[in-house]
């Protein structure tokens, strides 16, 4: 349940404004070489004494002799330990052991002999903590239980590890990840894996690490819109909820897939709080590559598509009668805007992130999104094994603001989603006594235009992108520093979204007046909790809360959703077999014969 550290990566998406101001950011085989070097020499040049910066010096051949105090230190302090370190220093000791003094030999074998590492208990940690523990056991095979911190041999290590790190690849690629699609999570299973896919010494493991790497990276691919990570996410912070572009995330887009071009965006968008954790400089020292097709994936956006996934539930140990159930996602992607949805309820304690649309724009906080600010023992209690009435002050102990009624990030037993392309439905029975009993709503004050409408209606502009949300109960507009926020009372809420590109209509005007005259029929609100909308194209979208979803007169459900199911990525449920496609190149990952086929 602790989370022992915030990932940031915000000094090093500073540093990627400034490089991008001077270079350009095109995307490319190249580009990413020229990036890759430009990101090293900054990371060097940081003065924080933390394991990155101290790497990087070693990586460019600077201030080695103060890289070595740095790794020394961090060898031989006994307060720092845990998943993070455990693959991180042993990532560091492979790239670098060539060049490094016995001293750091016998000090870092010393920190995997006596040092705990604590395995942690959320995927990440344990993705960050086998990685570590199966190249430790890999670097020092034929040592007995009294030479490792865990008294279990280097034998027991490696195929207590081996064993996981296959379990994981193999739910991961069949029923779908657990943490699934965060901003800054996913991070820290991109790492692990470039320091497994460089060091693993089976060609099989070596193999399944750069299969990882492609699913990931085409995984946020197919819903990367210029820096911004779009869709549903299972966790994320609410500085990056309201702000996509500061996630951590960003700096591998910018890394990998050219994006964001930083040179139209202002400093202040960036506010780095935490420079001891730049995940990305293993990707900058990797060698693996990512494939032409992933990169294409990421980056053309000529064309509207939906893009449908299935993701699972962390395993739920109390109040459930199933592990792992599914997670549905629907992605609506254009040039200017994605609009992504999960389908509501408790899909990931703490930290979920239901719904929003996020738009292109030269300004911050391109989003706008609404939520029920939740909190229970109850929610804590289906996956987290402590005592139920302990866990709500621990946890906002550790996350600050879990019982917040301000807060951007939560789930909700009590949120439902229907989502047909533009236009998203999502409703809200909040039982009484439920904290919290409002719903609120993000508007950035960054929006170019924001007209609360005599029509219900609240229209809307953000860079190239118009946006029509109508409440179905009133509420309260309040001020705040970065926002607007919209503050409903109502138990029984709803709204109602459409989202278009501006060269769709002739001017923001022209949206206003046709979007105004557009009418939900609420007849049946009061009584079955459902509501009927006809969308300006003219689709017929009906939906009930507790079930039932009708669009154009067929019912819709999540039975057909397979593992991927988009023009770029597809899988079916239980196959482990992901099919790549861009153009004419196809790209198939075959994880169960650990295969690699590509066709141009």
């Amino acid at each position: 349940m602790v989370d022992p550290r915030r990932i940031g990566l915000r000094l090093l998406l500073l540093a990627g404004v400034l490089l991008c101001r001077i270079e350009g950011a095109s995307g490319g085989s190249g580009d990413f070489e020229s990036r890759r070097l430009r990101l090293l020499d900054v990371v060097s040049r940081e003065t924080d004494r933390s394991l990155f910066p101290a790497a990087a010096r070693l990586a460019v051949k600077k201030e080695t002799a103060t890289a070595f105090q740095i790794l020394d230190s961090l060898a031989r302090d006994q307060t720092i330990g845990g998943m993070f370190y455990a693959y991180s220093m042993i990532g560091t000791y492979l790239h670098f052991r060539a060049v490094l003094p016995d001293s750091l030999h016998r000090a870092i074998r010393h920190a995997f002999r006596r040092r705990t590492m604590y395995r942690g208990d959320t995927e990440n940690h344990w993705v960050m903590y086998y990685t570590g523990m199966y190249l430790a056991a890999q670097t020092w095979p034929g040592e007995d239980g009294t030479q490792w911190f865990n008294g279990r041999s280097s034998e027991e290590n490696f195929r207590e590890a081996n064993a996981w790190l296959n379990h994981w690849m193999r739910i991961t690629t069949t029923i779908g990840q657990g943490e699934f699609d965060s901003p800054t999570y996913s991070t820290i299973f991109l790492a692990p894996m470039t320091v497994l896919y460089e060091f693993a010494g089976d060609t099989l493991m070596k193999r399944k690490a750069q299969m990882m790497l492609d699913l990931l990276f085409a995984d946020f691919a197919a819903e990367h819109l210029k820096g911004s990570y779009g869709g549903g996410h299972s966790r994320d912070y609410p500085d990056d909820i309201v702000n996509p572009l500061s996630a951590p995330a960003t700096m591998w887009a910018w890394l990998y897939f050219g994006f964001p071009q930083f040179e139209v965006w202002s400093d202040s968008l960036y506010r780095p709080r935490n420079r001891t954790s730049w995940e990305s400089l293993f990707g900058v020292l990797s060698s693996y590559r990512l494939p032409e097709i992933i990169r294409a994936i990421a980056t053309d956006r000529a064309v509207p598509y939906v893009h449908r996934e299935t993701k699972r539930v962390r395993n739920v140990i109390r109040s459930g009668e199933e592990l792992n159930p599914p997670v549905f996602k629907y992605t609506y992607m254009t040039k200017d805007f994605v609009l992504g949805s999960l389908q509501g309820g408790i899909l990931q304690p703490i930290q979920q992130h239901t719904w929003d649309v996020t738009f292109v724009s030269d300004r911050p906080n391109n989003t706008v999104f609404t939520l029920h600010p939740y909190y229970a023992g109850s929610e804590l209690a289906m996956f987290f094994p402590e005592e139920q009435k302990f866990m709500v002050s621990e946890v906002d102990r550790y996350h600050l603001i879990y019982t917040n009624p301000d807060k951007w990030n939560s789930s909700s037993p009590f949120e439902k989603t229907f989502q047909h392309k533009n236009t998203i439905i999502v409703l809200y029975d909040i039982a009484p006594g439920a904290k919290h009993s409002h719903i609120d709503g993000f508007f950035p004050k960054t929006l170019d235009r924001r007209i609360v409408h005599p029509s219900g209606w609240v229209f809307c502009k953000g860079g190239s992108t118009y946006i029509a949300l109508f409440p179905l109960k009133g509420g309260d507009w309040i001020d705040e520093a970065i926002d607007w926020r919209f503050r409903s009372h109502a138990l029984r809420n709803g709204i109602v979204v459409e989202v278009f590109s501006a060269d769709e209509f002739s001017s923001f005007e022209e949206f206003m007046r046709k979007m105004g005259r557009r009418t939900v029929d609420t007849t049946g609100f009061s009584r079955t909790l459902s509501l009927a909308y006809t969308t300006l194209r003219g689709d017929s979208l009906q939906f009930r809360y507790d079930g039932g979803s009708i669009l154009n007169g067929k019912a819709v459900g999540f039975a057909s959703y397979r593992l991927f199911s988009g023009p770029f990525i597809n899988a079916d449920l239980g196959s482990g077999v992901i099919t790549l496609m861009h153009g004419g190149r196809k790209r198939v990952l075959d994880f169960p014969s650990v295969r690699i086929t590509e066709n141009e």
